[in-house]
């Protein structure tokens, strides 16, 4: 069953390119969970109704400096 797209297309944008990365993206009552692929299992969450303007770049920021998310 596919997944419910984000209300903000940017941000709908980060969950599909972390689903081409091999990452599980699930759907809670407030956020998505981004798991990933890998044998560390981190996660980073995804707000439905973020709380400022510059949250994707945030989000963009945090997810280039993890080593999970350049990393295949």
């Amino acid at each position: 069953m596919p997944r419910a797209k984000h209300p903000k297309k940017e941000l709908e944008a980060v969950l599909k390119e972390a689903e081409r990365k091999g990452w599980r993206v699930t759907r809670g009552k407030l956020y998505y969970k981004m798991w990933c692929p890998r044998e560390c299992k981190c996660f980073k969450t995804v707000k439905l109704s973020p709380s400022g303007s510059h949250y994707r770049t945030n989000l963009l920021n945090f997810l280039n400096g993890s080593t999970c998310w350049s990393k295949p």
